[in-house]
């Protein structure tokens, strides 16, 4: 299930990413068209016959996963940014881009760096499901979805509150799929401390998560077309 997830959210991400390359080409929107390189590379180096051989390349020490890991930093401080002030959210915007959105990432990207090389992570491993036993992997796994939950948990409110507007449905329906996807963002964070922290729940999570949102931002971009047609 979990490598159907993965496989899926990859071919949408990668179908974002090149949707994005006509705007991109015309100067529009660039960040946006980053946010889905950026992530169509994190979960691409999720997948084990992909990250194998990319790891492979940077000398086996599992590095690809640091490469992961502050891709999807960079892809949600982008991508939050666009969302909140697509939602009208100047507090989320603040959270996000000011001194303490801004704290929070720099501190999580310190972190991830601080607790690789304090790591023994000789050999590749997806997932660094190999070397759990270390205190120091266990504190980088967490760090590593920490800014995550932060920035979705500033967008959980904004889209939130769009989805139970009056606006059009589609519209609705785009800021439910956003609100679902940050949702289980934050949800990992959640399971990662309870009973309940095993592979398939995350994966069901992280996974669901990147195509929740993924259908939120395809559908905003549907309601804009429509509302183009229309004039």
């Amino acid at each position: 299930m979990t490598a159907i997830l993965q496989w899926t959210a990859l071919v949408v991400c990668l179908a974002c990413t090149l949707w994005r390359l006509p705007a991109l080409a015309h100067g529009r929107n660039k960040s946006l068209f980053w946010a889905f390189a950026m992530v169509t590379v994190s979960v691409g180096l999720s997948i084990p016959a992909l990250y194998d051989p990319v790891d492979g390349a940077l000398g086996g020490v599992n590095f690809a996963n640091v490469v992961l890991r502050l891709s999807l930093f960079a892809t949600f401080f982008l991508l939050a940014a666009k969302v909140a002030a697509a939602y009208s959210s100047p507090r989320a915007l603040a959270l996000i881009r000011g001194p303490v959105g801004l704290a929070v990432l720099l501190a999580c990207s310190a972190g991830i760096l601080a607790t690789y090389f304090a790591s023994d992570l000789r050999g590749s491993s997806p997932g660094l499901s190999g070397f759990f036993g270390q205190p120091s992997v266990a504190a980088y796994m967490w760090i590593g979805r920490l800014y995550l939950g932060y920035a979705a948990a500033c967008l959980v409110v904004p889209t939130g509150r769009a989805a139970l507007s009056r606006r059009r449905p589609l519209d609705r329906a785009a800021a439910l799929s956003m609100c679902l996807g940050f949702t289980f963002v934050c949800l990992t964070l959640v399971v990662q401390v309870t009973p309940w922290h095993q592979a398939a729940v995350m994966g069901l999570l992280s996974f669901g998560s990147v195509l929740l949102v993924a259908a939120g931002l395809a559908l905003v971009w549907v309601s804009y077309l429509r509302g183009a047609r229309r004039q």
